[in-house]
């Protein structure tokens, strides 16, 4: 397994790899997702600062994947996975904040979810294992929304603008490989104490490999392009000044604040 990180030193943008007990980065040159070499740099966590992991072309959000939320309100398993689309200017990293939006004063939720991120070009793929061997490896997310908008119009559901403020499609503090996602569990953490979430990626209607698989047959995927899988039970309304954290095991904590 290895944890991969995008970060700032000094004004500079820098890639690398995280030491195992995630308090160093030995700094790459290349590309994360093709040609590499390490360098004898090593940085301290704490003198650099942690940037989202990854400049996606895309972050495609899947929504009911997880039958135990599809269970409780009562909604079908769909066919294929259904998605929609964040817009990039919401793309954000670790202990960046999340800002309430102008001219919105609803509720904005917290959505602690799985992302796959692709490390290689895929398009019109057929089957699973083509699939796997094009996800790069996985992050956290917090797939922030404001659902008070999303019937505001009777005629239509108002996902990407619900979805899409600036902020609100936050992911990190790094990409792990070699991981085996069925047995990924995701906790959404409030205030360093009250767990919101605490669900398996092994309830999830599609598997990663599938969903994959699915989105390119309809798009071509790119290197670097973020999958949010979907959220299950718990997801809830943050309160303005909350510090919210979304934990996966073997990838990390990615920590915000919010209002």
């Amino acid at each position: 397994m290895e944890k991969w990180s995008r970060f700032d030193h000094n004004g500079d943008i820098k890639f690398g790899k995280l030491s195992s007990d995630n308090k160093t980065v030995t700094v790459c040159n290349g590309d994360m997702f093709g040609a590499y070499t390490e360098t004898n740099e090593v940085l301290a966590v704490n003198d650099i600062k942690m940037l989202s992991p990854c400049k996606p072309s895309k972050m495609i959000a899947l929504w009911n994947n997880y039958k135990a939320l599809a269970d409780e309100k009562g909604l079908s398993y769909p066919d294929k996975p259904l998605y929609i689309f964040k817009s990039p200017t919401s793309f954000a990293g670790p202990n960046d904040h999340i800002e309430h939006p102008t001219n919105y004063d609803g509720d904005v939720f917290f959505e602690g979810e799985l992302g796959i991120v692709i490390g290689s070009t895929a398009k019109d793929l057929d089957n699973t294992s083509d699939a796997k061997n094009a996800i790069f490896g996985y992050t956290c997310i917090n797939d922030v929304t404001a659902f008070g908008l999303l019937k505001n119009d009777p005629n239509f559901d108002q996902w990407t603008r619900c979805k899409g403020f600036d902020n609100f499609g936050v992911f990190g503090p790094c990409i792990s490989t070699g991981l085996e996602s069925k047995d990924l569990k995701i906790k959404t953490i409030i205030n360093d104490s009250d767990v919101k979430q605490d669900y398996p990626v092994s309830d999830m209607m599609f598997t990663t490999e599938e969903i994959v698989m699915y989105l390119s047959q309809n798009m071509t995927l790119y290197a670097g392009d973020v999958i949010c899988v979907g959220t299950s039970l718990g997801l809830g309304p943050m309160e303005k000044g909350s510090k919210v954290t979304i934990e996966i095991d073997s990838i990390g904590s990615l920590t915000n604040t919010y209002g």
